[in-house]
């Protein structure tokens, strides 16, 4: 009897197979299996969000009742003091402030008193031309839009704004400082881990003006880190701009509503964030694994009204009384078709800055978020070494059904542990 040749028995068979896949690992089709994988059990996994974050959206039905967006900032500045009246813990905001807001009217004003200032006129003293600087005066503080929000924002005393850091790891020094009212939200209390690790690294800053920056309790970032699909999972807690290290706005407002302040979170880099009694795990990159809670109707389907949304219009015209929101995280930001970019989540294909930021505030304060255990990779080359040696040598010696059975009991037990770990 002639001897079967080696390269054709059905252990090499089972190692090819091996190979194929451990080739086949760091591949876009292995990467997308993993993320729907995720997805999935994130569907399926509950959690309780918290009921200390509200949701006040600049929607269809505000547009529709106060004008295009943008709104001069007297109207979000009519709603600050609405709510300040309604004692909520903190205030944030999605808005990028990032520019002065000049109505075409003020320029004009500021040229007629420059005109009065500067001609003859200036030498009359009737009361009538008293009377005239007085009404041009007061015409420039109604036409001022940022220094009225500038106000609101003082009196309130619990504004939490947002910026955004771009471009790549510096290659020297900023072009100037960062002004205080930004140095004093960064984060001093970093070490580092035996592990190692950074958080994302930027070059430039696009910050709040002056004007409203210097009003406001605290100023997170507001960067996203998604994923190949285009889609956010991860929420970067901390990222370092030059030597500085700076907390997410998700991050601070949640810290705020714990009477903490910047100082007072402690970052152990490339392991995690100590928030008070809270601790927060994180990948090398500071990022945290973001639980975005869902109720599901009885086909299984998603719904993301986890966080109930109030209409901006109803709360400043006062159907929605202000009380309501009494010692609470409000959130405002536009929500409207058209207004603001929609980034997909694992619940959602299309969801606002202010719906991803309620959902991350609360996964901070519930402590609802993913952790990959330092045991993983263990587990992981473990479960492929057995899978291997079942390819090679088990298997070759079951009868064809007999192994049909076996390797589909095996597969469906992964399957089963997978979703056992997401949503436990």
């Amino acid at each position: 009897m002639k001897k079967k040749q080696w390269w054709k028995s059905d252990w090499f068979v089972g190692l090819l197979v091996v190979l194929a896949f451990l080739a086949s690992s760091g591949t876009s089709t292995m990467h997308y299996l993993d993320r729907l994988a995720y997805d999935i059990g994130m569907r399926y996994s509950t959690r309780t969000p918290s009921d200390k974050v509200a949701v006040i959206a600049i929607d269809d039905q505000s547009i529709a009742n106060i004008g295009r967006w943008p709104w001069p900032r007297s109207v979000e500045a009519r709603l600050l003091d609405k709510l300040t009246a309604g004692h909520p813990k903190v205030i944030g905001t999605t808005v990028f402030l990032v520019d002065p807001q000049v109505d075409p009217g003020l320029t004009d004003i500021n040229s007629i008193s420059a005109f009065v200032a500067n001609s003859s006129l200036k030498r009359i003293k009737t009361a009538d031309m008293g009377q005239l600087r007085a009404m041009l005066a007061d015409a420039a503080l109604q036409l001022d839009n940022d220094r009225i929000l500038s106000t609101s924002m003082a009196n309130a005393k619990n504004v939490v704004l947002p910026m955004l850091f771009e471009g790549g790891p510096p290659q020297g020094n900023p072009d100037r400082p960062l002004p205080q009212y930004i140095l004093d939200n960064q984060l001093t209390s970093v070490t580092r881990s035996p592990n190692g690790g950074n958080p994302q690294q930027f070059n430039v800053a696009l910050i709040p003006i002056p004007a409203l920056g210097e009003q406001a309790a605290g100023i997170g970032h507001l960067d996203t880190d998604r994923d190949a699909d285009g889609a956010t999972r991860v929420e970067p807690l901390v990222v370092q701009y030059y030597n500085q290290y700076y907390p997410s706005l998700s991050l601070l407002l949640a810290a705020k509503s714990l009477n903490l302040k910047p100082k007072d979170i402690h970052v152990t880099l490339g392991k995690g964030v100590r928030l008070g009694h809270l601790y927060i795990a994180t990948d090398r990159h500071m990022r945290m694994h973001t639980f975005f809670y869902a109720r599901h109707d009885y086909a299984g389907r998603a719904s993301k009204d986890v966080f109930p949304e109030d209409s901006f219009y109803d709360v400043m015209s006062g159907k929605i009384p202000v009380s309501k929101y009494r010692n609470k995280i409000v959130l405002i930001g536009p929500t409207a078709a058209g207004v603001g970019n929609l980034t997909a989540t694992p619940i959602s294909g299309g969801m606002t800055s202010v719906q991803v930021l309620a959902h991350t505030v609360s996964s901070i304060l519930q402590q609802d978020f993913f952790v990959v255990p330092n045991w993983a990779p263990l587990a992981e080359w473990g479960v492929f070494l057995a899978v291997a040696l079942y390819l090679m040598l088990l298997l070759p010696r079951l009868g064809a059904k007999l192994g049909v059975v076996v390797t589909t009991v095996l597969f469906a037990g992964l399957i089963a542990a997978h979703f056992e770990l997401m949503i436990g």
